[in-house]
């Protein structure tokens, strides 16, 4: 006889059941998420129809790697978590999670994850974000998650098929995950008409830094996001305009990326579909290895995306915003079709980087640089790329590569015509309608 293993029955929630006398039987479910995943950590639990109020997990609900306490939306069912303002659904120090398939509406948070320095020795991994819909928030951010404690990084993060928008997020972001976490995946996630950054992947802020009274090692070793890959998303319609805390000297300072490496470390981004935003993507810091010699972005690898009609600034832009801020340096930009944009490549503080076998269609300006930085922190590689139907071509370099007259001679739609030059990743047709609509 084969043993078979031993398998928790599932636990049910709806908003007719009690977290008195319920016990998580489908004929007796608890009324609230908080009290069934306290109650049975490691668990399925099925959240049935309907709407309810803010959820908030702590280490208790944390399952086992073997077991974790998985916590998903009703086959069918449409299980929306609303509040008017505060944080819709807030995990702290939680490990071996899974959200699926739930819906948050409205507060400052659709989904914030926290990791602290009381998290002592809690598990702070396989955190699964998936298929999760975060819409009308007002305030802050749709998903996030800080990582806090600076001793113990979260691991195998994941944010994967969820759905954002309709976000006001003043000066934050969409989706972010910042400080101490080593290790992630956010892939096939679709994020618009949001009025700042889509997805940010960010160090040294200052959220996992040592106390003043770790002595002896740089303060911030552990505060930077690192070692993982952001691919197969779809952001669009990202921008400022309207924005109040973006309002400067009475305009909008159009600034938002689509996707945006702000201090990270060791990311890889590919296959993503970016448009119509303020720009495209980024990779750079707002800090300065003058005050810190980690405050730096190394190892970023940015290939096969395909970004269109960004026209608040750039479609890929590189370099710290000013000749003071940190530097972006070891990184490369390669493959990647760049179409329709005000800028295809904006060049800013940052050196040894290496930019090949990009297709730049159309637009007004192939390679800006900013002239602000000094000549010696604008020193990189760029060099067999393509282009074709620029608006401005005579502000093409021989040394970029070639350029065609129109943009038919280089591309069918976003598709190169060019071996080994722009995306192998081409958007299905479906996908490329939305440039047109706001679906």
């Amino acid at each position: 006889m084969t043993d078979v293993p031993f398998r928790q029955p599932d636990i049910h929630v709806s908003p007719a059941g009690s977290d008195t006398t319920g016990t998580g039987a489908p004929d007796a479910p608890f009324a609230t998420v908080s009290k069934a995943a306290e109650a049975c950590p490691g668990s399925l639990i099925l959240v049935h129809g309907g709407t309810y109020g803010r959820i908030r997990l702590g280490p208790r609900c944390s399952g086992t790697e073997e077991s974790p306490t998985v916590i998903r939306a009703a086959d069918g069912e449409k299980a929306v978590i609303r509040c008017e303002s505060g944080t819709c659904i807030h995990l702290v120090n939680v490990g071996n999670i899974v959200l699926d398939g739930l819906e948050t509406e409205g507060g400052t948070h659709g989904i914030r994850y926290e990791s602290t320095r009381e998290a002592e020795d809690a598990p702070l991994a396989h955190i699964t974000l998936k298929n999760c819909t975060v819409h009308g928030v007002r305030g802050v951010h749709g998903i996030c998650v800080y990582a806090r404690r600076d001793t113990l990084p979260v691991r195998d993060l994941t944010i994967e098929g969820c759905h954002v928008y309709d976000c006001m997020c003043g000066s934050s972001e969409s989706v972010v995950i910042n400080g101490n976490i080593d290790g992630f995946l956010i892939a096939g996630n679709r994020i618009h008409d949001n009025n700042n950054i889509g997805i940010d992947m960010i160090g040294f802020e200052g959220t996992a830094r040592h106390p003043d009274s770790v002595s002896g090692v740089n303060p911030y070793e552990n505060d930077f996001v690192r070692n993982g890959v952001c691919r197969d998303n779809i952001v669009y319609r990202i921008c400022t305009e309207g924005n109040m805390a973006y309002y400067r000297d009475g305009g909008f300072d159009r600034c938002a990326g689509g996707i945006y490496v702000d201090g990270g470390q060791r990311i890889e981004i590919a296959r993503n579909f970016v448009f119509d935003c303020d720009i495209g993507i980024e990779v750079a810091t707002e800090h300065s290895p003058d005050d810190n010699p980690l405050f730096r972005v190394t190892d970023v690898r940015v290939h096969d995306n395909v970004i269109a009609g960004c026209h608040g600034f750039a479609g890929l832009c590189f370099g710290g915003y000013a000749r003071n801020l940190g530097f972006t340096e070891s990184c490369s930009f390669d493959h990647n079709t760049l179409a329709d944009n005000s800028v295809g490549i904006a060049v800013q503080r940052s050196r040894d980087n290496r930019v090949f076998s990009n297709l730049l269609l159309g637009g007004e300006t192939a390679v800006l640089y900013n002239e602000s930085c000094r000549k010696e922190d604008l020193v990189n590689a760029i060099e067999c790329n393509a282009a074709a139907g620029l608006r401005n071509g005579s502000g093409w370099r021989a040394e970029y590569g070639t350029l065609y007259p129109e943009k038919n001679d280089a591309a069918d739609g976003y598709r190169s015509l060019l071996p080994d030059m722009g995306s192998t990743f081409c958007p299905d047709p479906e996908t490329v309608e939305l440039v047109q609509t706001k679906a």
